[in-house]
């Protein structure tokens, strides 16, 4: 194990800046982000359809035996893709209904596994149960209102970057 000697990390310390300087452009511009985003994930649904497209053309005995699924599945990937990067607004609002659910999810979740925190501490249970509560209420908002949870999850993407990157240059002094 080697010694501490007080030696900066400067890779890290750069790594760390950088988190920042991309927090502080996405608190600074929300919808850029948004945006980007979008393109991202249809970016992402086209590569898939392509990446099936050609897993079934390669192996036609295979996908023979199902050809309506890889069919199915490439179109479907297309349509995805073309909503995303297409109809930018739209894209976002899925993003943002995803989000909402997941957020949902995670919450009833949270919400299930306070039963195991019950036999070890009362009070973390009831808070655990409460927050979770609170946070299903706040997720279901967020799911009749999509732009609010895209919205929400550029916010706490920004504010993970920023808290890291703070994180990685405070370890790395």
């Amino acid at each position: 194990m080697r010694e501490y000697k007080g030696e900066r990390n400067w890779w890290s310390i750069a790594v760390g800046a950088l988190f920042i300087v991309m927090a502080i452009a996405i608190f600074s511009r929300p919808l850029s982000t948004l945006v980007s985003l979008s393109y991202l994930f249809g970016f992402l649904a086209l590569l898939h359809a392509f990446i099936v497209g050609y897993e079934a053309w390669s192996d036609r005995k295979m996908a023979q035996a199902s050809s309506g699924w890889w069919i199915v599945t490439v179109v479907l990937d297309i349509v995805i893709a073309v909503l995303f990067i297409g109809h930018i607004m739209a894209g976002i609002s899925v993003i943002g209904v995803l989000f909402a659910i997941w957020f949902i999810w995670d919450s009833i979740f949270e919400i299930y596994m306070a039963r195991v925190v019950r036999p070890l501490s009362g009070g973390a249970a009831f808070w655990t149960t409460l927050l979770g509560c609170i946070s299903v209420f706040l997720g279901f908002v967020m799911l009749f209102s999509p732009m609010l949870a895209a919205s929400v999850m550029v916010w706490m993407i920004a504010f993970y970057l920023l808290a890291f990157g703070i994180l990685i240059v405070a370890r790395s002094l």
